[in-house]
């Protein structure tokens, strides 16, 4: 039998079902067949698995897995998730959140954003504290609570420490012999912890402020022993500000996916991206672009920045745009990157 996308998308368990009974589908958008969906030969077909987030040699097919932060998302608990969850017909892979230094661990928030098989994916920004004073222990009380709750927690955690350490917005920025050690100082603190579940996220911006040879993120690079994930922030600004243009997404990546692919073989994520919805501009071609890109095998997912902040980086800030996301989304799940929605 043939099925539109969009119908699809509505009833996802109720298609698989059919299919598991011995159905066969096929799956269209704008009539083309884009996949066909057969039974198993050998065993039931059970829900849909997210591939490892961390994989040593990617054995998926082609794309990503897909999260975002959302404004309100976790703190205020996962309603602000579910919502966008429901837009987007789909469940996301990553949820991620802000903290900083003054914040304890939090089990609650963890577990909260861990359920329904999402990973948890924290930003821990070091506001005005010392990098010298990290690494040479003067924090280490309180580092040593966050691996015990996160050792305790048992799941994955994924900490991004010193978020785009290449940019001049941040206190961090400027130091990068010093931002090594204390990077390494907390790695070997959480090890010795016994706190193995948390994966170390390593995360420049896709451009250097300063833009000096002494200010380029390969400088601030801890090792690789030091660091689980490699990833990028970039945004497209569009012409929402004086130095900036409008740029695809392949655009936006590639030097620095270069970049940063020399400095390790481990998995790259984009840990945070958005499209500006601007007058003029094709926001929804954008998205369909980002999903349908090839050229960077290694990127293994993408966190999706959904606030109206300095421009609107939401995902529904326009019909078109959202879409653009339902429909490419579609694509990740028949791919076996996604779940659908309970």
């Amino acid at each position: 039998m043939q099925v539109s996308a969009s119908e699809f998308y509505k009833r996802p368990g109720y298609y698989f079902d059919l299919v598991a009974q011995g159905a066969t589908i096929e799956i269209t958008r704008r009539g083309q067949v884009i996949t066909r969906l057969e039974p198993p030969k050998n065993q039931a077909l059970g829900a849909l698995e997210i591939p490892p987030l961390i994989s040593s040699k990617k054995t998926i097919q082609e794309g990503f897995v897909f999260g975002a932060f959302t404004y309100g998302g976790v703190w205020q608990g996962m309603q602000a998730f579910e919502t966008l969850e429901a837009k987007l017909r789909v469940k996301l892979s990553i949820v991620h959140w802000f903290m900083n230094f003054e914040q304890s661990w939090d089990f609650h928030l963890v577990a909260q954003a861990s359920a329904k098989g999402r990973q948890p994916f924290i930003t821990w920004e070091a506001q005005h504290i010392s990098l010298e004073e990290i690494s040479m222990g003067h924090y280490d009380l309180y580092l040593k609570s966050w691996a015990k709750g996160a050792r305790a927690f048992a799941k994955p955690v994924y900490l991004r420490p010193f978020p785009e350490m290449n940019g001049d917005w941040t206190t961090w920025n400027g130091k990068p012999e010093a931002l090594k050690r204390a990077w390494r100082h907390m790695v070997e603190l959480f090890r010795v912890q016994g706190a193995s579940n948390v994966k170390w996220v390593w995360c420049p911006n896709i451009t250097d402020e300063p833009r000096t040879q002494e200010n380029a993120f390969e400088h601030y690079f801890p090792g690789d022993a030091f660091v689980d994930v490699l990833a990028l922030d970039g945004y497209n600004w569009g012409t929402t500000r004086s130095w900036s243009n409008w740029q695809e997404f392949d655009q936006l990546f590639t030097e620095p996916y270069k970049r940063i692919a020399k400095l390790s073989t481990k998995p790259i994520w984009i840990a945070e991206t958005a499209c500006a919805e601007q007058a003029g501009f094709d926001k929804s071609g954008w998205i369909r672009a980002m999903f349908s890109c090839h050229a960077f095998p290694r990127l293994e997912a993408v966190i999706w920045f959904n606030q109206k902040k300095e421009a609107d980086w939401r995902m529904d800030s326009s019909s078109q745009a959202l879409s653009a996301f339902q429909d490419s989304l579609s694509d990740l799940l028949l791919a076996g990157l996604a779940q659908p929605v309970a």
